[in-house]
């Protein structure tokens, strides 16, 4: 079986799409490791309620890497996940070390944010190409949005 017959017999611009989608892919992998670094090192009287919220936001963005790139596989494109690829989307950086809880949850907050850019960017032209890939996009989007509100409720 060829790439070809793996898709529907219209076109969907895979080429494209996987262009679009990658970055996504790429910018929930930094998400889901970073946020890991700050659920070890975190500390503060919110210790508890951080520690096992970061669990809930790394699990949404593993998982969120994994549903896109499939969708990628899906329309006859590789995906890329590897640390390379990874390292090279620019995303906010955090400290190898400890972190208060109040800045575990700024730099959480900040890196989100900047996950939302990246699919919200995608999500725009997504929309002109294919329904299915927009619709898992705004999908992460929406989870990804809810959980920034609850971090930043930390804050107050």
């Amino acid at each position: 079986m060829t790439t070809d017959q793996l898709l529907p017999s219209h076109d969907l611009q895979p080429q494209r799409q996987a262009e679009l989608l990658q970055p996504c892919v790429l910018a929930s992998i930094n998400l889901a490791l970073t946020l890991k670094q700050l659920h070890w090192n975190l500390r503060g009287s919110k210790f508890q309620s951080v520690h096992e919220f970061l669990d809930l936001v790394i699990e949404h963005a593993r998982g969120t890497a994994d549903e896109l790139a499939e969708r990628i596989v899906t329309i006859g494109v590789a995906a890329r996940g590897q640390p390379p690829a990874v390292a090279a989307l620019t995303m906010p950086r955090v400290p190898d070390d400890f972190v208060t809880d109040t800045q575990a949850v700024e730099l959480a907050s900040d890196l989100l944010g900047k996950a939302i850019e990246i699919m919200r960017d995608a999500q725009e032209t997504l929309g002109d190409i294919d329904a299915i890939s927009e619709d898992l996009v705004i999908s992460a989007i929406k989870t990804f949005e809810k959980q920034l509100w609850m971090l930043r409720s930390h804050l107050l």
